[in-house]
């Protein structure tokens, strides 16, 4: 009898659903949101993302497109256009993609430059014939301030001897950017804007998708320092960038984000990678997030109540082997049954 007893015990206490709980949630959420075209890189990034309750977005290529279109003519002379060119093709910046797409259009030819050089936030230069050649923020490459009614984003190319040009761009809000925006804030969360152009520039964009907190003008280092001001405040803070410059405020986020368009280093600093032109993977995969927070804990209490019932009714002996492995395996079965439930959970909030 003792040793039919220590055998019950022995596989009541077996810590199959316990150890269930929290891998065969993950594993469903990951799966699901991957069907949603999100990737996610790590397993922590779900729980981190179920806390977040500030999300701090990028503009360009974030909230906007990421494919700006010059506004009309590029008043530059030809031999400027050439070394213009020779700098925006090594830049992964929309801006220096759009600018180089445009004078290849136009059959310019890259002219031959030496020591280029990237700019955190500001721009590339190189050395020119004649001194240091820019191509960057305007009041970098020392055009000043972006004109006033200018309809999205300015660049500027500076050279010396020569007046720099400043060269205007559009850029369009994502389909959806709006309704994400306010689906995050419907979830309870704050949000803002964070982005290194012209106050006017973020302005027209924050208000086109509802947005009130923003900052423009802003460095890598200003976007980490907002970042670290907000937890020092005591809150969990998403971020969803695509740029280069946005690497650093990507890192430094509680969990963050980045679509598939963004550069290298914003896709290996972010959390989740999500693909398409719209925004709304970003609340999805939130509330995908915080189901799983919630069916995890429910598993985790469900095998805790699995072991506080069986494990004394085994040591009294009132349990056989038999029954105790059906009753274990039940509690496995009920634990991934009860994970099964987030797909329709999801689709119940979406609905």
């Amino acid at each position: 009898q003792a040793v039919m007893t220590a055998v019950a015990v022995l596989i009541i206490t077996c810590p199959c659903a316990l150890g269930l709980a929290v891998p065969a949630v993950q594993v469903l959420a990951s799966t699901l949101l991957m069907r949603r075209g999100v990737l996610v890189k790590d397993g922590s990034a779900l729980e981190r993302m179920a806390e977040a309750d500030i999300a701090v977005l990028d503009k360009t290529g974030t909230i906007t497109l990421g494919r700006p279109q010059i506004d009309g003519d590029i008043a530059l002379a030809p031999e400027d256009c050439a070394l213009a060119l020779a700098l925006a093709e090594r830049s992964t910046h929309p801006l220096s993609r759009a600018l180089a797409a445009e004078l290849r259009k136009r059959g310019v030819a890259p002219a031959d430059v030496s020591a280029v050089r990237e700019v955190a936030g500001a721009g590339l230069e190189a050395d020119g014939a004649d001194g240091v050649i820019r191509l960057g923020r305007p009041d970098w490459a020392g055009a000043g301030a972006a004109p006033v009614g200018a309809n999205g984003p300015v660049i500027a190319f500076a050279r010396p001897g020569r007046a720099p040009v400043s060269i205007p761009f559009h850029d369009q809000p994502r389909a959806d950017a709006a309704a994400a925006v306010q689906r995050l804030m419907k979830m309870g969360l704050g949000v803002s804007i964070l982005s290194g152009d012209h106050a006017h520039v973020v302005d027209r964009v924050a208000r086109a998708v509802g947005i009130a907190d923003w900052q423009a003008g802003c460095s890598p280092a200003g976007k980490v320092a907002a970042i670290r001001q907000r937890q020092e405040r005591g809150h969990k803070v998403l971020v969803v960038g695509d740029g280069l410059n946005d690497g650093p405020a990507l890192a430094a986020g509680h969990v963050s984000m980045a679509p598939s368009s963004a550069s290298d280093v914003g896709q290996a600093a972010a959390d989740f990678v999500f693909l398409g032109e719209g925004l709304s993977a970003v609340p999805a995969t939130l509330a995908v997030a915080r189901q799983a927070r919630r069916l995890v804990r429910q598993n985790i209490g469900l095998a805790i109540a699995y072991n506080v019932i069986a494990v004394p009714l085994a040591m009294l002996g009132m349990v056989t082997p038999l029954i105790a492995a059906v009753a274990m395996s039940g509690s496995s079965i009920l634990v991934i049954s009860n994970a099964l439930r987030l797909n329709w959970l999801v689709k119940g909030e979406n609905a």
